[in-house]
């Protein structure tokens, strides 16, 4: 199985990028092949333009669409800051799941059109830290951000299986609590099917 890892964190001494490379120690040991797009090394630039509002694709873009479809699942792996993604991978959802590469509309009733998924990818795991408890998130109903995510965007372009990762309370838990959350996603890798 080919998974394709979409990173966004631009710090390597992070918890994030522990978080990246057990889920990666993980697909190897499985023997799975993986590529990862750092979109900070990378220095993708998540600013939309008029040109490509009006459909042009860039050189950078056309090389992700191509990676996704030789991919068999994606995986994000990012911080939940400001009760969203970070900017960075908002503006590579904006810029590489374009109508006709991974969703189309089609008529409905009337003049009324709804939209299909087109990408090619049907499996998706989504890991995410956030600095705050679990309980947090749920009593308050600040899990809007993933079901926007789930809705709004991946299942919107085709994705069936979805499994969601949430790592709460990441940079205030104990050491012993970081090194279960690690195991867990270097299991998480090895189990992907």
């Amino acid at each position: 199985m080919k998974v394709l890892i979409i990173y966004a964190h631009p710090r390597e001494d992070s918890f994030n990028h522990a978080v990246k490379e057990s889920f990666e120690s993980g697909l190897k040991f499985a023997g799975h092949e993986y590529e990862v797009i750092d979109l900070y090394k990378e220095e993708f630039n998540p600013v939309i333009t008029e040109s490509e509002l009006k459909g042009e694709i860039g050189e950078q873009v056309k090389g992700y669409q191509e990676k996704i479809k030789q991919s068999d699942y994606l995986a994000f792996i990012y911080p939940t800051w400001w009760f969203r993604c970070p900017p960075i991978l908002e503006g590579w959802f904006d810029k590489v799941f374009t109508s006709g590469f991974a969703f189309k509309y089609i008529p409905f009733i009337g003049s009324f059109k709804r939209p299909i998924g087109l990408l090619p990818v049907k499996k998706a795991v989504v890991i995410e830290t956030y600095g705050g408890p679990g309980w947090f998130y749920k009593l308050f109903r600040c899990t809007i951000p993933w079901k926007r995510l789930k809705l709004g965007v991946l299942k919107f372009c085709g994705i069936k299986k979805l499994i969601h990762y949430p790592l709460y309370y990441a940079p205030f838990t104990t050491d012993k609590k970081r090194k279960h959350f690690l195991d867990k996603v270097r299991k998480l890798g090895k189990g992907l099917k």
